[in-house]
C-alpha cells in the first residue's frame, strides 16, 4: 500500500475507536485522497503532445473547487482525447476502470460496497443496477457519497456508523487492487552533490536505486511515478521524510493556488503561475514553418518570411553560410546561444540567402519549429509548437511532401522520415529543427537524427542548450557594438523615439543589455511605453515574464550546484574570479559541491560570461543584466538565500571589478588579504570565518602562502604558521612578486629565533641554491653560514657530520666561486671560510689572498691566512 494510504488507514483505525461520526469522516477524507491521487497520477501519465492536453487537465484541476470536477476530468484521462497520450505503463489502469467486469471481481465488489453505504446515508446511487460494471463508477459514486454527506448533508451519526463498514471495505478494494498503486511512488529530493534522496512510497525499482548514485540525471524536486520513465506528479507535493502529503485543493488565484493535507488538515499553497496561461489552443508562432511547400528559385522549401528589422550580422552569417553550403562535412551543424539572442533569425537570414543564390546546394529545405514562446518587443507571448517529437516532425515532414507511398496500408511516417535522412532520393535536404530544446525527450530526437543523416542532406538545430552540440558547433554570441548600434537605431526608429536616444543612453543601453538584441528591443519599447529615458536595470527589472520567457526552461535543467553558484553570482554586480567563487563555496559550512564543474555548466548553458587570464589560465566569470535579475528573482524564495548572502559577504573582501580597472587574479587575491586584514583588526570578523577561504586560495595561488604567512606574522606573531605557509611556497612555483630565496631568507630568520641551528642552516643553503639570489644576499647567507659552524664547532660538534657539512654548502661556495671577478675582500673571506669547512685549505688560501691583493689591509682575510699558515 501507498505510504500515504497506509497513513491515512492509520488515522481511520484511531478514529474508529472514537466516535462513529468520527470514522466515516476519516473514511471520506481517505476515499477524497483516493480519488485526487488516481487522477493526478493519470494525469501525471499523459505525456507531451501538440495539444498540451496535460496541461489542460492541470488547468482544470489547481481551479477545481469540487470534487466532481476530479471525477470529469478521470473520464477524459480514461475515454477522452487526452487518453490517447497515456504512458503504456499506465495501460492496466486505464482497462481496469474501463472494462465491463462481472459480479466477483474487486472492481464489482468495491461499487457494490459503496452503493451499501449511500443507501445507509439514505442516497441514490449515480449508477444503474447491472450485471457487469466499470471500475470508474465506483469514483462516481463516491462523488454522490461525498457531497449528500460531508458536501450538502447532514445524516445523523447512526446513519454513518451503518455505512462505515462497507465504506471502509469498498476504499479497501480500491487501494487493494488498483495497478496504479503498485507501481513505484517516490519522493526525489536533489542533493547539491546532484545525487537523490529517494523517499520510496512503497514499491522501490532498480532505476530509484540508481538514482541514490548516480548524479547524472535531472528531475526537478517532487514526487514521481515510474512508468516506462520516471514521470512527475505536478498536482501531489510532500516532504522529504515522506511525513505528511499535499494535495490539489482549488482556491485557484492569480498568485496561488491551495495544497490540502488529507493527513494533518495542514495547507499550504503553490504558486499559480505555471498555470495562467490559457489551456485552449495557443496560436501559432510568428516563424513556424509553411503548412505547404513553396518553389524558391530552384528548392522547395517551408521556411517562414524573414524576421522584419532584422541586423546583418556578417562575421557570424559567414560562418554559418559556410557550414550549410558545405555538404561532404559536419552532417549536423548547431547554432547555440542565449535566449533571445538571435538563432532563429540569423539561421533563418542565412537560409533564405542561400536558397536565393545562384549556387544553393539544396533541392529541398524543411523547416520544424518546436517554438513555444515568441519573444515580442511587447514581451514573450506563448505559442503552439508545430513539433515536439520524432512522431510530430515525422507526420509534418509527410504532410508536406505527400508521398504516394503514404496511403498504402502499413506505411510508417516516423521509417519513412529516416529514410530520407539517410537518403537522396530527392535531392540534398536540408532539416532544420527550430528550438531544439524545447523538443521532448531530446537525447532520443537528437541520437535518432545522428543515427540516420547521411551526406548530401544536412541537419541544422537552434538550441539554447549545448547538451547537443553535434559535428560542428555555431556559438551565437552578443551583438558587437557596431550591430547593437544599428539595433538601437532600427528600433527606436520603428517605435518613433529615436530623439530620446542620445549617444550616452545608446552606450548606456549597449552596456547594460550586453549586447543581447531581445534585451535591447524590451529597453527601447519600455522607453517608448514611458517616453522618457530609464535606467536599463530599472526597466529590466519590471519585465518579469521576458526574464522568466529567456531563463526558466533553461534553469530549470540546471543541477542544484549549477543554480546555488548561480544565484551566488546573481548577488555581485561586478565580474568576480572563479577562484574566488570557488573558494568561498567551498568552506565547511556549506554543503560539498563541485564548484568548478558547476561554472562550467553555467558556461555553457549561457547563464555566464567567463574571461580567461592569459598570465594565470584562471577565469573571471560574470552574469549579464538580464540573468542576473531573474537570478534575483529567483533567490527571493530559495531556500540557499542566507547561505548566500553570508557567501557574499566573504566575496566582498575581494573587492568589485571595475571598468577599466586591471581584473588581474594576483591583484584581486592581494585586495582579498588586505580586506581581511584590516576586518581583523577592527574585530569585524573571527579568523575562523576566513580561514577556511585563504587555506583554499593557497592550494591554487602560490603568492596567497606568502599573503597568509604574513598575516600570520603582522597580526599573530605566530611564526610556525608563517613558516608552514613559506614552507608550502617554496614547494611551488615561485612567483615573481617573492623570489623563493627570499621566503627561505625569513625561514631561517624564523628557524634562528627558536634556535634551530641545524635547520636554520638548511634554510640558509636552501636560499642560495635558488637562481637570481643577489649577490650581496649570497654572501651575508655565507657570512651567517659560517656563524653557525663557528658556534656548533664548540657547542654541539656532534650535530653535522662531514658530509652534511658538504651538501649543505657545497652550492654555496659553488655560486660564489661562479661570481669570483664581482666579490670584494670581505666576500671573498666567507668565500674561503666556506672552502676551510669544506676541507680545500688550498682554495681557502688562494682565495684569502685574492682578497688581500685587493685590500692588503682587510682584517678577515688577514685572519683566515694567519690561520692557514700557522696550520702549516
Amino acid at each position: 500500500m501507498l505510504a500515504p494510504l497506509e497513513a491515512l488507514l492509520e488515522r481511520t483505525e484511531k478514529e474508529k475507536l472514537e466516535s462513529d461520526a468520527g470514522y466515516f469522516n476519516a473514511l471520506m477524507y481517505m476515499g477524497e485522497a483516493v480519488m485526487k491521487f488516481t487522477v493526478a497520477g493519470l494525469v501525471a501519465a499523459v505525456q507531451d503532445d501538440l495539444d498540451r492536453n496535460r496541461y489542460r487537465l492541470e488547468h482544470r484541476l489547481v481551479r477545481a473547487d469540487s470534487l466532481g470536477i476530479w471525477d470529469q476530468v478521470l473520464d477524459e484521462l480514461l475515454v477522452g482525447t487526452s487518453s490517447q497520450f497515456l504512458d503504456p505503463a499506465s495501460i492496466p489502469t486505464k482497462r481496469a476502470l474501463t472494462e465491463r467486469v462481472p459480479d466477483g471481481t474487486w472492481q464489482f465488489r468495491a461499487l457494490q460496497d459503496l452503493s451499501v453505504s449511500i443507501q445507509a446515508v439514505q442516497l441514490e446511487s449515480s449508477q444503474q443496477k447491472s450485471e457487469k460494471i466499470q471500475g470508474r463508477s465506483w469514483f462516481k459514486d463516491f462523488v454522490v457519497l461525498r457531497n449528500g454527506t460531508r458536501g450538502h448533508g447532514a445524516p445523523p451519526p447512526s446513519a454513518l456508523g451503518n455505512a462505515c463498514t462497507t465504506l471502509a471495505r469498498s476504499i479497501n478494494e480500491i487501494v487493494s487492487n488498483l495497478h496504479l498503486f503498485s507501481l513505484p511512488w517516490a519522493y526525489l529530493y536533489r542533493n547539491l552533490s546532484g545525487k537523490y534522496r529517494v523517499t520510496s512510497w512503497g514499491q522501490t525499482s532498480d532505476f530509484l536505486d540508481t538514482l541514490r548514485r548516480d548524479a547524472s540525471f535531472g528531475f526537478d524536486n517532487g514526487v514521481y511515478i515510474e512508468f516506462t520513465t520516471l514521470r512527475r506528479l505536478a498536482l501531489v507535493e510532500s516532504n522529504s521524510e515522506g511525513s505528511d502529503y499535499w494535495l490539489a485543493n482549488g482556491a485557484f488565484t492569480t498568485n496561488k493556488f491551495e495544497m490540502l493535507s488529507y493527513l494533518t488538515n495542514e495547507r499550504t499553497n503553490k504558486p499559480s503561475s505555471p498555470y495562467l496561461q490559457p489551456a485552449e489552443e495557443l496560436p501559432p508562432s510568428e516563424t513556424e514553418g509553411l503548412g505547404h511547400l513553396n518553389i524558391r528559385r530552384e528548392t522547395f522549401t517551408n521556411i517562414p518570411g524573414p524576421v522584419s528589422n532584422y541586423v546583418p550580422r556578417l562575421r557570424l552569417e559567414r560562418e554559418i553560410d559556410e557550414q550549410l553550403r558545405d555538404l561532404e562535412r559536419h552532417p549536423i551543424v548547431t547554432l547555440t546561444g542565449r535566449g533571445g539572442i538571435g538563432k532563429t533569425s540569423t539561421a533563418l537570414e542565412v537560409i533564405s540567402n542561400i536558397i536565393d543564390s545562384d549556387t544553393c546546394p539544396y533541392s529541398v529545405v524543411v523547416w520544424f519549429s518546436a517554438r513555444d514562446v515568441d519573444l515580442l518587443p511587447s514581451g514573450p507571448k506563448a505559442v503552439r509548437p508545430r513539433g515536439l517529437s520524432i512522431d510530430d516532425f515525422a507526420a509534418e515532414y509527410v504532410n508536406l511532401l505527400v508521398p504516394g507511398e503514404m496511403k498504402s496500408k502499413g506505411f510508417n511516417r516516423h521509417e519513412y522520415l529516416g529514410k530520407q535522412l539517410a537518403g537522396d532520393t530527392i535531392g540534398p535536404t536540408l532539416f532544420v529543427f527550430d528550438n531544439f530544446e524545447t523538443t521532448t525527450s531530446q537525447v532520443e530526437v537528437f541520437k535518432w537524427l545522428d543515427t540516420y543523416v547521411r551526406r548530401p542532406n544536412k541537419v541544422l538545430i537552434t538550441s539554447r542548450s549545448r547538451g547537443f552540440t553535434g559535428d560542428y558547433e555555431v556559438q551565437v554570441p552578443a551583438m558587437v557594438q557596431s550591430e547593437a548600434e544599428e539595433l538601437i537605431t532600427q528600433t527606436a526608429k520603428a517605435v518613433r523615439v529615436s530623439h530620446l536616444i542620445n549617444s550616452d543612453y545608446r552606450e548606456e543601453l549597449i552596456r547594460e543589455s550586453g549586447g543581447h538584441p531581445y534585451v535591447i528591443k524590451l529597453m527601447i519599447g519600455e522607453v517608448a511605453r514611458g517616453s522618457s529615458r530609464v535606467h536599463p536595470e530599472r526597466i529590466m527589472a519590471a519585465q518579469g515574464e521576458a526574464l522568466v520567457a529567456l531563463f526558466e526552461r533553461s534553469y530549470s535543467r540546471l543541477s542544484p550546484a549549477a543554480q546555488r553558484v548561480f544565484l551566488t553570482l546573481c548577488r555581485w554586480r561586478s565580474s568576480v574570479p572563479a577562484l574566488a567563487v570557488e573558494a568561498v563555496l567551498l568552506r565547511p559550512e556549506n554543503e560539498r559541491i563541485d564548484v568548478g564543474g558547476a561554472i562550467e555548466e553555467l558556461v555553457q548553458g549561457f547563464f555566464v560570461e567567463e574571461v580567461i587570464e592569459d598570465a594565470t589560465g584562471e577565469a573571471e566569470v560574470s552574469v549579464p543584466l538580464a540573468g542576473r535579475l531573474f537570478g534575483l528573482r529567483k533567490l527571493e524564495v530559495s531556500v540557499w538565500q542566507a547561505s548566500v548572502e553570508t557567501d557574499i559577504s566573504i566575496l566582498h573582501l575581494f573587492g568589485p571589478h571595475t571598468a577599466g580597472a586591471s581584473p588581474a587574479l594576483g591583484n584581486r587575491i592581494q585586495i582579498l588579504f588586505r580586506n581581511v586584514v584590516e576586518a581583523l583588526s577592527g574585530n569585524r570578523r573571527e579568523f575562523s570565518e576566513v580561514r577556511p577561504v585563504l587555506d583554499f586560495l593557497t592550494t591554487r595561488d602560490s603568492y596567497s602562502c606568502v599573503l597568509l604567512a604574513r598575516l600570520f606574522r603582522e597580526l599573530y606573531q605566530d611564526e610556525v604558521e608563517e613558516e608552514l605557509y613559506l614552507l608550502k611556497y617554496v614547494e611551488r612555483t615561485e612567483d615573481s612578486k617573492m623570489p623563493s630565496w627570499e621566503a627561505w631568507k625569513r625561514i631561517a630568520e624564523i628557524r634562528r629565533n627558536r634556535s634551530d641551528a641545524s635547520g636554520e642552516l638548511h634554510a640558509l643553503a636552501q636560499s642560495c641554491r635558488r637562481g637570481n639570489i643577489p649577490l650581496t644576499e649570497l654572501s651575508d647567507a655565507a657570512n651567517q653560514i659560517n656563524t653557525i659552524f663557528f658556534k656548533l664547532r664548540w657547542e654541539s660538534p656532534e650535530v653535522l657530520s662531514r658530509e652534511e657539512k658538504q651538501f649543505l654548502i657545497r652550492d654555496v661556495a659553488g655560486n660564489l666561486e661562479l661570481a669570483l671577478n664581482e666579490l670584494n675582500p670581505t666576500d671573498l673571506s666567507r668565500l674561503a671560510w666556506l672552502q676551510l669547512h669544506l676541507g680545500e685549505s688550498t682554495s681557502a688560501l688562494k682565495t684569502a689572498n685574492l682578497g688581500l691583493s685587493i685590500d692588503p689591509l682587510n682584517p678577515y682575510c688577514l685572519g683566515l691566512k694567519e690561520r692557514l699558515s700557522a696550520r702549516t
